[in-house]
């Protein structure tokens, strides 16, 4: 694989458009073609971080591909990838153009592989222990998964009575009416897959139906403008 060029965006401005956006589009498909649809479709409707987690066929293909793409690029779009297990892994993510890691797992190599490389990074956890690991570890964001499967918000308000510092973060397959409850129990954002990516609506061809349930996700999520 060759180093692709690309636009460099820097740690500090991934952090800061997570905190805008406080929203993550998780794209994990059967295929690399439907990776690269639904990437495209989401960004139009302007959602910025999005990751093509390493489960999808070929995905280190997809995310060099996106990271070259001028069209998605203009839309203020910025490729991740996801489920990242170990340094080979995130080595390689970076190196095809990936700005952002992600894990189901707390990986240490893989956080600091992206402090090496300027790149923001959001391991995995599921308890107390391993949040507080990751923040120790340096981890910009702290992903809680799978949340839905271990109490949900209830878990996450549970959580933050102790460790109320911690920039947790919701993942999973969220639903939109869910989100207020999230926020109201302390999340600092969302990675969203499923309910957000709407594949079966790609598969179909309805892309206007993908960027608009897209466009409500992030009206929800976004932080309000403020003067």
């Amino acid at each position: 694989m060759t180093v692709a060029q690309r636009a460099h965006v820097g740690r500090r401005d991934l952090i800061r458009i997570f905190g805008e956006d406080r929203l993550v589009a998780v794209i994990r498909t059967p295929s690399a073609a439907l990776a690269r649809e639904s990437a495209r479709a989401i960004s139009e409707a302007g959602v910025r971080l999005i990751e093509i987690t390493m489960t999808v066929p070929d995905a280190l293909e997809v995310i060099e591909e996106l990271a070259t793409d001028a069209s998605f690029s203009a839309r203020g779009a910025i490729v991740g990838a996801g489920t990242v297990l170990n340094g080979r892994q995130a080595d390689a993510a970076l190196l095809a153009g990936a700005r952002f890691l992600v894990s189901a797992i707390f990986v240490p190599e893989m956080v600091a592989t992206a402090r090496a490389h300027d790149a923001m990074s959001m391991p995995g956890t599921m308890t107390p222990t391993e949040m507080v690991q990751a923040a120790d570890c340096g981890a910009d964001f702290i992903k809680v998964f799978p949340v839905a499967a271990i109490g949900g918000p209830d878990y996450i308000r549970n959580v933050r009575r102790a460790l109320i510092h911690l920039p947790l973060v919701a993942t999973g397959n969220i639903d939109l009416e869910d989100i207020p409850e999230y926020f109201a129990a302390g999340v600092v954002g969302f990675g969203i897959g499923a309910p957000l990516i709407r594949t079966d609506l790609i598969e179909r061809g309805n892309v206007a139906g993908v960027i608009a349930n897209a466009e409500r996700f992030l009206a929800a999520t976004r932080r309000p403008a403020t003067n």
